[in-house]
């Protein structure tokens, strides 16, 4: 397949507006391409999905409570078979396989150093494991970051297609980041280049998740922390006093029936998107700035504002050029990009 030919994974899968948790409710998901590569991606609460056309198939399967590494390439292995025989094919037919997970690793080695919500996922040589299990060369699998993957599958047949210079920003329970550089995905002397959410925004500012530092990115602008502002000052007059439990979508509904309280929480966490895309273009210069996730689904009620923060707060050294735009490639970004990944991984 090449460069711009988007296989038959057409259908528009809406992204839970609450945030991407990885939690109980993980799933894994497969998907072949008939050209014969595959791709295997952990995602969240995704109905049971197979569609079968002239390019590909989508099976998915909830995690589950075995989270240990054997258990789960051995269902992986089964959910390939699967696909494969529903559509005559063996695994010989396979060129190679992408994997996408979340956590931290290192792609070079194939090896998941800490995946927080796969249980007992510390050092895992996941790319070592499939090869084992298919009885293949290690070479034939390639482990990517879920949201360098995603940014993969913009960059292939999504909004950012024919694009080199891209930041992706994933909002949700918390904020994700990848960034391709001349077309190229950065990654860092680690692998860890791309942690924008945990850029520090207010220096000893609100606490925000375990990772021991106050003040980030994602402790301001995204799903979680809407929600954890919005109920911290709540004023008796406001339409979202009279809920049980506010979440992000709450607040964004509220904001377009009119309520002042909840569209200025719009407009505050606006601003804190803006300044943290303004960082992104001081730092790596992109054309364009993808926004996915949950809070995405707010459509242009989102972008609008952002884009008019970020005017507010950019330099006067020139006019504002970077574009902000919402991704196209849907809830099945994950598994595109790391079909992608083993694709350019064999060139």
């Amino acid at each position: 397949m090449g460069h711009g030919q988007a296989p038959l994974l057409r259908q528009r899968w809406r992204t839970p507006f609450r945030g991407r948790g990885f939690g109980r409710n993980h799933h894994f998901s497969w998907s072949r391409e008939c050209r014969g590569h595959a791709s295997w991606h952990c995602m969240p609460r995704c109905e049971r999905a197979c569609q079968q056309g002239g390019w590909g198939t989508l099976l998915s399967d909830a995690v589950g409570e075995d989270h240990r590494p054997h258990a789960i390439i051995q269902r992986i292995r089964a959910l390939v078979e699967v696909v494969l025989r529903g559509n005559s094919r063996t695994l010989e037919d396979l060129e190679a396989l992408g994997v996408c997970t979340p956590g931290l690793m290192d792609s070079r080695s194939g090896v998941v150093q800490a995946a927080a919500n796969l249980r007992g996922w510390r050092e895992v040589p996941l790319v070592e494991l499939l090869a084992e299990e298919f009885h293949w060369e290690a070479s034939k699998v390639t482990l990517e970051n879920d949201t360098n993957a995603a940014l993969l599958a913009e960059a292939w047949t999504g909004a950012a297609a024919g694009i080199k210079h891209i930041v992706l920003l994933t909002i949700g329970t918390g904020i994700g980041g990848a960034i391709m550089c001349d077309g190229q995905l950065l990654r860092g002397s680690k692998g860890q280049a791309g942690e924008i959410g945990h850029s520090i925004l207010v220096p000893d500012g609100r606490t925000f998740g375990g990772a021991g530092v106050s003040g980030i990115f994602e402790g301001y602008a995204s799903c979680s922390a809407v929600a954890i502002r919005a109920r911290e000052l709540m004023p008796p007059d406001s339409s979202l006093s009279k809920l049980e439990a506010v979440e992000c979508e709450d607040v964004f509904k509220h904001a377009a029936a009119g309520d002042s309280y909840a569209t200025e929480l719009v407009q505050e966490t606006a601003k804190y998107l803006a300044l943290g895309c303004i960082n992104c273009c001081r730092f790596v210069d992109p054309e364009l700035i993808l926004f996915s996730g949950g809070m995405a689904e707010a459509g242009d009620a989102l972008l609008t504002e952002v884009r008019r923060q970020f005017q507010k707060y950019h330099w006067n050294l020139e006019p504002v050029r970077v574009k902000l735009k919402l991704a196209s490639a849907g809830r099945n970004a994950g598994l595109l990009g790391a079909a992608r990944a083993a694709m350019l991984s064999q060139r």
